[in-house]
């Protein structure tokens, strides 16, 4: 039988989703984790990697997946910014050793602006943020300041044709379609390169199959 949830374990679920925080939000992210698995390797992907590449990622949760981009990244540096200090903390545990080593660092923001220097990055990337963003017309703006000139953005979601049948979705979730979402990029002075839809097979909460519909965008900074 599916579990009925209460309006509050839906409240808290979705406030663990965008901003995982303690004991909860640690394995919050080791789930987020694994069920975004396939959508961040696919991210990564589409990214194109170079081996010198200076790279910016935008909410990595716990940072389980570095492992696939530093097997492509072997002499460029990976920084990865959240709003959560729980996960700055586990991103930090988890890839010790790339910290140690200068190859990765992990900076707590506000979610609205980007401490680096203008054109810093040559790729940036996310996977399911866009629906926690403040300001979803500013903070695009940011991001594409601070990538240089040619360099690439790629941001992936679930499309809001599967978000919204989820029940804690309606608590402090913008959800967004393809039109919606390239919008945001477009808006503030991105390219599209292209746009590729996707089904992605994971896990639900109750540990069944579940296969959702996604968005890979690809966008240049011109």
């Amino acid at each position: 039988m599916e579990k009925e949830w209460s309006t509050d374990e839906l409240k808290q679920i979705a406030q663990q989703l965008g901003k995982p925080d303690g004991p909860s939000g640690i394995a919050t992210a080791e789930r987020m984790a694994e069920n975004n698995g396939g959508m961040t390797a696919r991210t990564i992907q589409v990214m194109d990697v170079s081996e010198h590449d200076n790279i910016l990622e935008i909410g990595p949760g716990n940072a389980a997946h570095l492992h696939l981009l530093f097997d492509l990244l072997t002499t460029g540096h990976y920084v990865g910014v959240d709003i959560a200090p729980t996960m700055i903390q586990e991103a930090e545990r988890i890839n010790s050793a790339l910290v140690k080593s200068q190859q990765a660092s992990f900076e707590l923001t506000d979610g609205e602006h980007l401490p680096f220097e203008d054109g810093t990055f040559d790729k940036i990337f996310t996977v399911n943020t866009l629906y926690f963003w403040k300001d979803p017309v500013k903070y695009p703006v940011e991001i594409y300041r601070v990538l240089k000139p040619g360099g690439v953005l790629v941001m992936t979601i679930t499309d809001k044709s599967f978000m919204e049948k989820l029940p804690f979705t309606q608590y402090g979730f913008q959800l967004y379609d393809r039109v919606a979402s390239t919008e945001v990029l477009t808006q503030a002075g991105f390219v599209i390169d292209s746009v590729s839809e996707e089904v992605d097979s994971t896990t639900g909460m109750l540990g069944q199959t579940v296969e959702r519909d996604i968005l890979i965008i690809k966008a240049v900074k011109s």
